[in-house]
């Protein structure tokens, strides 16, 4: 099978590589075998690069041989703004989610939380959502503080 990319298509292909393999990788220290078939149609792809006209988005590592995306890439593309905003959406997200968790099982119980009606969990848990949600709003992390015990 053959699939024809204009320049602008295959620039955004790149942009999709890159928000995969930022995904699979950005925490985690070495690309393991559970990825490999993605870092090697990954490689397959940024090598037709040149074809394209954006060698200058590539560079070639001669040790591994390993294509990767450059600083020119990432300074460029349009993509590392929406993974940053999807990491600070997300952030926040879970910063809530954890924190209105902890609040509710403290508040009512472990035990109490399992024999409770589905709807009433659910009501009684966004109560401690919504707390935080207001906070972090209106304060970001200004009031965030490391207790000693």
């Amino acid at each position: 099978m053959k699939i024809n990319f204009t320049k602008k298509e295959y620039q955004t292909l790149l942009d999709l590589l890159y928000a995969a393999d930022w995904m699979l990788h950005a925490h985690s220290e070495e690309k393991g075998d559970e990825t490999s078939a993605y870092q090697e149609l990954g490689q397959k792809i940024m090598a037709a690069a040149n074809e394209f006209g954006m060698e200058n988005l590539i560079e070639k590592n001669d040790k591994t041989g390993e294509i990767y995306l450059n600083k020119e890439f990432t300074t460029n593309s349009n993509i590392v703004k929406h993974l940053e905003k999807y990491e600070n959406a997300t952030f926040w997200e879970e910063l809530i989610e954890r924190l209105a968790r902890r609040d509710f099982i403290d508040t009512y119980g472990e035990m109490n939380i399992l024999q409770m009606p589905i709807n009433d969990r659910f009501e009684k848990e966004m109560v401690f959502h919504k707390k935080y949600d207001e906070e972090f709003g209106e304060n970001g992390l200004k009031n965030i503080k490391i207790m000693s015990k």
